[in-house]
């Protein structure tokens, strides 16, 4: 079997603020400072400086060829720190961190995983919790269809859970690999993603968190691969079939407003007649098959020669190796569709400050011609992670690769300006740096020298 790779999704490594814990309610009878550290926006684990201390020393034994490059863990002091001088250490574990999630040798290491995963159950450990043996957890298709995980540990991870979904529904476990558990919110009736869900996790206690932040939000199961070829992989699997038809359905139901076209009938008939395996080969033909879709976005695009931009609300439909910014979807003006092909993007960045989290990608317009497109979306992170796997996969086919290789996305924090750039070309674990005046000499690369423009990365 073709074996599957493993995306790592953007993650948002922070650490917001501070908690004081006093000597009277201290297990020693002493005060400390916990770091709250937070993941994409929710806090994930509280710890001390001496557990990230302690965490620094073993990846420097275990993994030290990784730790050559990173930022510089901040050094011990013998004194009781100031209040300013415990924002200062706040602020250098933040960037430690961020710089030591930018390594895919070290994220995808065991012990990485099993630090992160034991810091947010000591974090969350309740009385109640720990002497609960059992919890029913609901998890989710994109139909709303709900498979009840009866008996499952409110500690275990979400591998263990993954594993646990696939026996209930009895998917054979050679497919296990084609899917993954993302956290959802549902709005104006509609599932809205948000990320997946990480080994380094207890999907019960993220789920717990994230609903402090976002309401109605679901744990929900579908695949987790761009390439669509995969498909005929699962197709001749009853149980896998099922899962991809779900999906597929919702993908058509969410695109049907954004053109016209005589498939959906076609569709709706095989639908009806439980022909699930025709309906996704044919709906594998439609333009949306196998998109993401985020709504509530707006872009600044050029929109003459005198390099003027506009900004425009859009949805942004990922998939099918593009960016497809749909301006006026659900207005009854037509759709204007404006594409930007994955091979066409030379890099791109993305931009947090407390005010609002864009993406900007530098696009080749015209021969000899780069421009930089400007996508506002509270998702850009996740934008950024789909961009990266999917070059990830072309080069694995280009480099006649038998599966694509580890995608590996680069973190920036949500509480300070922050811009990170990766290139199509090469995938660093170092921070890409460049100003607006390498334009000149990008525009003379000869990487763009081929017919069409449509360039290989």
């Amino acid at each position: 079997m073709t074996s599957i790779c493993v995306f790592f999704f953007q993650m948002y490594f922070s650490i917001p603020d501070t908690t004081d814990v006093s000597a009277k309610t201290s297990s020693n009878q002493q005060s400390y400072t916990l770091y709250n550290i937070h993941i994409n926006g929710i806090h994930h684990c509280s710890l001390r400086y001496s557990q990230l201390y302690t965490f620094n020393e073993e990846l420097h034994r275990l993994l030290p060829a990784a730790m050559v490059n990173m930022e510089i863990f901040p050094p011990k002091k013998f004194f009781s720190l100031t209040a300013k001088e415990i924002d200062e250490r706040r602020a250098l574990l933040e960037h430690y961190l961020q710089s030591i999630i930018q390594n895919k040798f070290i994220i995808t290491s065991s012990y990485f995983n099993e630090f992160l995963l034991n810091a947010q159950r000591e974090t969350f450990s309740t009385k109640s919790i720990d002497n609960q043996e059992n919890i029913n957890l609901k998890i989710f298709l994109l139909n709303n269809y709900e498979i009840m995980i009866e008996n499952f540990p409110p500690n275990d991870n979400t591998s263990r859970l993954l594993e646990t979904c696939a026996i209930k529904i009895q998917l054979q476990q050679d497919f296990i690999s084609y899917f993954a558990l993302y956290l959802y919110m549902q709005k104006d009736n509609q599932l809205n993603i948000l990320r997946p869900l990480y080994d380094f996790e207890c999907p019960y206690l993220s789920l717990q968190q994230t609903n402090k932040i976002h309401e109605n939000c679901c744990i929900v199961l579908k695949k987790s691969y761009w390439d669509l070829n995969f498909d005929l992989q699962l197709i001749n699997d009853r149980r896998a079939r099922n899962l991809l038809f779900v999906q597929a359905q919702h993908e058509i139901e969410q695109s049907q407003n954004l053109y016209s076209s005589d498939i959906y009938q076609q569709l709706e008939i095989l639908c009806e007649n439980k022909s699930f395996k025709d309906y996704l080969l044919l709906a594998r033909t439609s333009k949306f098959y196998g998109h993401i879709f985020l709504r509530q976005c707006s872009m600044l695009y050029p929109i003459d020669d005198i390099t003027k931009q506009k900004l425009c609300q859009c949805l942004l439909a990922i998939g099918n190796n593009e960016l497809l910014c749909c301006i006026n979807p659900d207005e009854k003006k037509k759709t204007k569709e404006i594409s930007f092909k994955v091979i066409r993007i030379r890099c791109w960045k993305v931009n947090r400050t407390k005010q609002e989290t864009s993406i900007s990608i530098e696009y080749l317009i015209k021969k000899d011609h780069l421009e930089w497109i400007i996508i506002h979306t509270e998702q850009a992170p996740l934008v950024s992670a789909c961009l990266q796997s999917m070059v990830d996969e072309i080069l694995a086919k280009r480099t006649g690769a038998t599966s694509p290789s580890v995608s590996v996305s680069v973190p920036v924090t949500p509480t300070t300006t922050t811009t990170i750039e990766q290139s199509p070309l090469q995938v660093s674990n170092r921070l890409a740096k460049r100003t607006e005046s390498d334009l000149k000499r990008l525009n003379n690369n000869g990487i763009f020298e081929k017919d069409n423009h449509d360039d290989d990365l």
